[in-house]
Parts: structure tokens; sequence; C-alpha cells
């Protein structure tokens, strides 16, 4: 197990490791100058081996869910009769080669695996670079880039979960969201998308101005209810442009999250119970977190309208999504 702290001009100190290519701790200042994590984190680096939570973790081959759990080839059926995040040893649970690095404007680690063919049942031998960088105008950076020897699916992202509020509260509830997007996924029980792309037009999945997480979270509307709160794929209007801003009124943290990748999924930890402790010594509880997933739109191989993610030898795969931490 390795580990890798980052820290810019400002003070802002980042800590990575190589297992899950996982980032496990982001401490930046709040409106008076206090420093805290924002990120839901466990106790120690080798807590991360011991507990499935993909806390901040890198996941692939392919993020979210593949209905049936096949494609071509027959995947790993990892939850029930689909296939989740890859498998049930996927990204995450995977040691990476990791490689600092300094450069005049930026630190960071270059993260890099090797993914043998049908490992997880997905073909073709495919190269996994994940570089996490952090620049002195407070700009976190993640670029994914992929090759692979045979035909095959990749569609990666980052699985942090922020909590703006730091150590002060143990929910998102106090929290502002936007996602500049016009439509959205309706999901089944299993958490898998209907197929259809729906207009956030009157739902309370309108985020395109910023909102309270408490009022979509005690929405009454099918969506929300159904997953006990966000879950859900957005489409993006604009790539190469803020795809969502989080805000923290509180503390005064802002993340504003720039991505190439169509879709973001957001996802306010609807499952935790109390299940695990976190570095700040409490039992994570129901909304503790929110994660914001840059990717392309889950289960997209079984939906054409959904876009491409069949990686071909003769294309190499890059995506790169930026985080931005201020104060408002």
């Amino acid at each position: 197990m390795r580990v890798y702290q980052l820290e810019n001009a400002n003070g802002i100190s980042m800590r990575f490791m190589n297992y899950g290519a996982a980032v496990i701790a982001i401490e930046t200042p709040d409106s008076l100058g206090e420093m805290d994590n924002i990120i839901l984190s466990l106790p120690t680096p080798q807590d991360y081996t011991k507990e499935k939570t993909y806390l901040g973790a890198t996941i692939g081959r392919v993020a979210g869910r593949i209905r049936g759990g096949e494609w071509t080839f027959p995947l790993e059926k990892n939850e029930g009769n689909n296939h989740c995040h890859g498998g049930t040893i996927g990204f995450e649970s995977r040691f990476w080669d990791g490689e600092p690095f300094q450069e005049k404007t930026r630190v960071g680690v270059r993260f890099t695996y090797h993914s043998p063919a049908f490992e997880n049942g997905y073909p073709g031998n495919l190269t996994a670079t994940v570089c996490h960088s952090l620049d002195h105008e407070n700009n976190w950076r993640i670029t994914y880039t992929a090759t692979t020897d045979a035909t095959t699916l990749f569609n990666p992202t980052n699985h942090v979960y922020f909590n703006l509020a730091g150590s002060k509260e143990n929910t998102i509830h106090n929290h502002t969201l936007t996602i500049q997007s016009d439509a959205y996924l309706p999901l089944t029980a299993e958490n898998l998308p209907t197929g259809e792309i729906k207009n956030v037009q009157n739902t309370p999945l309108d985020l395109r101005t910023a909102t309270p997480l408490q009022t979509i979270l005690a929405s009454s509307h099918r969506d929300i209810q159904q997953s006990q709160g966000l879950n859900h794929p957005f489409v993006l209007n604009n790539q190469q442009h803020s795809a969502a801003t989080l805000t923290h009124p509180g503390t005064g943290r802002q993340v504003r999250i720039i991505t190439t990748a169509p879709a973001v999924i957001a996802y306010t930890g609807n499952h935790f119970n109390q299940d695990f402790t976190l570095s700040t010594g409490q039992k994570v509880t129901k909304h503790a977190g929110i994660a914001l997933e840059t990717q392309q739109l889950p289960d997209a191989i079984h939906h054409p309208n959904f876009g491409n993610i069949i990686l071909q030898p003769d294309q190499p795969f890059y995506s790169e999504t930026t985080y931005q931490f201020s104060l408002k």
C-alpha cells in the first residue's frame, strides 16, 4: 500500500493511494480559514481493503450497471442478475502502479493498471492510466486514458463522495446542487435505466439553478422515493463547460465540476446505514455524502441512443474531469 500526498501553494492538500487509484482525503479551508477533509474517508488506508465502499475509488472497466451481466461476452453478475461497477474485483480493488510528478504549475500522481483479457469477463488486454493533479489555482484534474488489443467496453469514473461541511455535519442536507442538464434517466427498481430520456422540467430533478439537497431528498416524486434520494444519470447540456456545482453555504465551500464526459450520475449515499466507520470516528449515515460521477450514460451498450462505450484497438480512450475548489 502506497500513499501519495499533493499540496498546492494555497495549502489545499490531497491524499491518494495505489489501491483503487483512490483519493482518500481532500483538505480545503472554509470561509474562516479552517481546514477540514471534505470527502468521505475511512480511518486508515488499510481499511479500504476490508470494506467494499467505493469511497474515492476509480471505477472500471465500466462504471454503473449492465443489464443481465452480458454484452457479446458474458460478464460477471455481481449484483443479482446484473453487472455493476466492473465486477466484484474491479478497478477499485486492484493495486495500481503509482508515479508521482511535479511540474511548475501543478503536482500529481499517475496511476497505471494492466487489466488482462477476460478479467471479470471483459475481452482485450487493457492498459488504463488515471492521472490526478492539483494546480495552484485549486483545480483537481483527473484524466483517464486507455488502450486495448481487442474490442472491449470502457466507461470509467471516480466515486468520491463530497461533504463540504467536513466533520461539522454528518449529512449533505444543507448543501445546494446545480446540474446543467435538461434531461435525466428514470430508473427501474434494479437501478437500471428504463431506456427513457426524460425532461427535467416540472420535476424535482430540475437542478439547473441551485437547489437545496434537503428539498430534493424530501420530495414525494416517484423517482426520488424509489431510490430514497438521488441516484440518477443526468445528460449534460454542454461538454467542457460547468457540469455541476455543489455548495455548502454554512462553510462557504464550493466545488464546480467541468468535464468532457456527456453525463453525470448524482448519488446521495442512499444505501448508507451505519455499516462502516468514517475517518471522523462516526458511523456512516444515510445521505452522508454525494457522489457526482462523470461518465458515459450507464448501460449504454443496451441503448443505442445513450452513446458509445465500445473501445477499439485503434481508438485510444481519453476523458477529463476538473474539480474547482473555491469559496462562495
